[in-house]
């Protein structure tokens, strides 16, 4: 799979992906990624699963650089951060080359997968109304508990985005960012 990435043409690269990838995973992925400024989503945060050891999938995992939150936690970025920023750009990188080649070579099927996603599961209210619903059913309680020194002998006692990172601050990151 990384030789057939690195190597081949863009011709081949385009035919055969899908011998290789789910595509529609890697493009949602993408978006997602895009949407939700996954910052460190495309350098090292990303896991790819498989169901017969050929064909692999894309998922995300370590969301805590998402909707405008820095990779250290200690600050907010800019809703217009852009792509060029992110984790695999940093240091002059050239980027993820998977998705560098996936945004050249499928820019139509991109935008058409992003026109159906922004009506539904991106569209700006349902992951508005999906972090509501998680702040509701979680428990100031809770979430206090989680930044207390007992818990896991203080690990996340200094957390810096306690104060920044909230549901308003998401809600305005994602109106702004769309």
């Amino acid at each position: 799979v990384i030789n057939f990435v690195r190597t081949s043409s863009d011709v081949e690269f385009k035919a055969n992906l899908g011998e290789y990838f789910d595509v529609e995973s890697l493009i949602d992925y993408n978006i997602f990624m895009l949407v939700c400024c996954g910052l460190d989503g495309m350098g090292k945060n990303q896991l790819y699963f498989t169901y017969d050891g050929v064909k692999w999938l894309a998922s995300a995992y370590d969301l805590d650089s998402t909707w405008g939150l820095y990779t250290d936690g200690g600050s907010i970025v800019a809703p217009n951060y852009s792509r060029y920023l992110y984790e695999d750009y940093a240091f002059d990188r050239e980027g993820n080359l998977l998705y560098y080649r996936l945004e050249k070579l499928f820019p139509e099927e991109i935008k058409a997968r992003y026109a159906q996603l922004k009506t539904g599961a991106l569209s700006m209210g349902n992951i508005i109304g999906k972090f509501e619903h998680f702040m509701q059913t979680c428990s100031k309680d809770l979430v206090a508990e989680d930044y207390a020194p007992t818990t896991a002998n203080g690990a996340f006692a200094g957390i810096p985005s306690q104060t920044t990172n909230n549901l308003q601050q998401i809600r305005n990151f994602i109106a702004s960012r769309y």
